[in-house]
């Protein structure tokens, strides 16, 4: 059997015994192979040693038990911490936060299991990323997770690097060239964006392995928090001003160098795969493919940002700060950003029952309204929007869909596909 898949074995066996007690040696055992090799590939796939990564799985349990309601003392114990204590200062070496600070800070969902067969997937300990840190002379800043403020999520590949610097990882050099570009090129004509920061050989990036460490400056300014778009949709005024004024900045680059996607096509390739969890009638269908088919050729496209969440468009006092986050740019229609922008702010909230979703229409114009004071859409345009939404959602299901981890999201969206097809 392939090495990545005895690996994963190890993971199923971790996650499914993290309230036992086992040795390492256990896990070698299971899989057939020594100490020594069991250890050099586990941190080949994953990214740290096994018992790094059973604590912080241990941490992440233990804090998600205790926000659900369990007592502090039975679960440090449950996952096999002596006191309460103990835990507690595991949990601060980890995260750089108390787990009562880390609770109120983050609304996060349950761990998902981590599957190697079905996607890459990096860990990389603080205590590597420190060593890495040396080539820019920032080994002596605190190393902090970032979050996602509205999911609670984790960044999987980028941390806070003290409070100036963001470090970043890949194993696409392909992304890294095209963030150092954009970054360069974006804060020349006055996009607010992180700057690369060179280390001290004065390269761009850090190969380290088969992956790419790379430095930014941290801008100014917070995660933006659905909350605080639904409770005032002006600001979705702003994000469309914004948007629009990424997109003009972007049309002047040579977009030979990004990946062109066509996501009508991309959608009439999964249909037949997905229309029935989908619940899709064949009129819908019908119409989704004629219509949007008459359309698209008549759209504009061009390089665009692609992950206009909420998390990667930053505000300070209530005023736009800067776009992060470019690693997934592409060539695509430009109303692609803003319908995934207003998709995005809908997924963050749905399952918040003190959020009224029905508001959410309005600010779906509001960010057209704030995009068409920049840069007017055509006539085209305007009629292909509900199209390219139920495009990204039914894209979003299909990719959701293949994995474990992103059930959650699977369901959500669903459920999102038909609320837009009862309001559009």
């Amino acid at each position: 059997m392939e090495s990545k898949y005895l690996i994963q074995n190890a993971l199923d066996f971790i996650e499914d015994n993290l309230c036992a007690e086992f040795e390492i040696n256990e896990l070698c055992n299971n899989v057939g192979y020594s100490y020594v090799h069991f250890c050099r590939l586990f941190q080949l796939y994953v990214g740290m040693s096994p018992s790094a990564y059973i604590n912080r799985r241990k941490l992440l349990y233990a804090v998600f038990d205790i926000k659900n309601g369990s007592g502090m003392s039975d679960t440090a114990l449950k996952y096999g911490y002596e006191s309460y204590s103990g835990f507690y200062k595991a949990f601060k070496r980890e995260f750089n936060c108390s787990p009562s600070a880390f609770i109120r800070s983050h609304c996060f969902a349950k761990p998902y299991r981590i599957n190697l067969t079905q996607e890459e997937h990096f860990m990389v300990s603080k205590e590597i990323i420190r060593q890495i840190l040396t080539h820019w002379n920032l080994q002596d800043c605190d190393v902090i997770n970032i979050y996602n403020s509205n999911t609670g999520r984790q960044s999987e590949n980028t941390y806070y690097v003290g409070a100036n610097h963001i470090v970043k990882f890949t194993n696409n050099l392909g992304v890294v060239n095209k963030v150092v570009m954009l970054a360069g090129s974006l804060s020349a004509v006055g996009i607010p964006t992180a700057k690369i920061i060179k280390t001290i050989k004065k390269e761009n990036y850090l190969q380290s392995g088969e992956l790419y460490f790379y430095v930014t400056s941290r801008i100014k300014g917070f995660q933006l928090k659905v909350k605080d778009i639904f409770a005032d949709p002006q600001l979705t005024l702003q994000i469309g001003k914004n948007i629009a004024k990424l997109h003009i900045a972007l049309k002047q680059f040579d977009g030979s160098i990004y990946k062109d996607t066509n996501i009508y096509s991309d959608c009439l390739e999964i249909l037949p795969a997905i229309k029935d969890e989908l619940y899709l009638s064949d009129s819908f269908i019908c119409n989704y493919t004629k219509t949007f088919g008459e359309l698209y050729d008549a759209l504009p496209k061009q390089p665009i940002h692609r992950d206009l969440c909420p998390a990667n468009m930053l505000f300070d006092n209530g005023r736009f700060s800067g776009f992060v986050d470019f690693d997934l740019a592409e060539v695509n229609l430009r109303i692609f950003d803003l319908c995934y922008c207003a998709t995005a702010i809908l997924s963050e909230c749905f399952g918040d029952a003190s959020i009224d979703k029905e508001k959410w229409k309005n600010i779906y114009q509001k960010l057209i309204e704030g995009y068409e004071i920049i840069s007017p859409l055509s006539n085209e345009e305007k009629q292909a929007l509900p199209y390219v939404i139920y495009s990204i959602q039914m894209i979003c299901i299909h990719y959701f869909g293949k994995m474990e981890k992103y059930e959650e999201l699977y369901k959500t969206n669903l459920k999102m596909l038909n609320f837009l097809k009862s309001i559009l």
